[in-house]
């Protein structure tokens, strides 16, 4: 019986994705038909393995126009530092705070103010060049 449960995302583009995980300090894989391991030696397939310094893997794997996270949760929990909840809102607060760089970047606006609120989400002002 597997035990790997599939989350739906909103991240879309792999190099955010990518960066995200390189600036969360993750150690990954990525290519093609990588491996997730799970319960009792279950496999999955993925683009991006995180390894999660046990025998239990978190994988992205695309699905249509959006990556889900694919795991054995209860494994990755019960043998690791990570949690389910925690995992996914580093990954997407990271993701989304370079994303937004970045369009602000190709929209030629500047940041004006970036700081962090109570419930660790990040607020960024952003201005056009004057």
């Amino acid at each position: 019986m597997s035990h790997f449960i599939r989350i739906q995302t909103q991240i879309r583009e792999k190099e955010h994705l990518v960066r995200a995980l390189n600036d969360l300090h993750y150690r990954f894989q990525q290519g093609q038909d990588l491996v997730i391991r799970g319960y009792q030696g279950n496999r999955q397939r993925a683009e991006i393995v995180v390894h999660t310094g046990s025998q239990y893997d978190i994988g992205f794997q695309r699905r249509k126009e959006n990556y889900e996270v694919v795991a054995d949760w209860w494994g990755v929990e019960n043998n690791s530092p990570i949690r389910q909840k925690s995992f996914l809102q580093q990954i997407n607060r990271q993701y989304a705070y370079n994303l937004i760089h970045e369009q602000a970047k190709e929209q030629n606006l500047i940041v004006e103010e970036e700081r962090t609120v109570e419930n660790g989400d990040v607020v960024i002002i952003l201005s056009e060049r004057g």
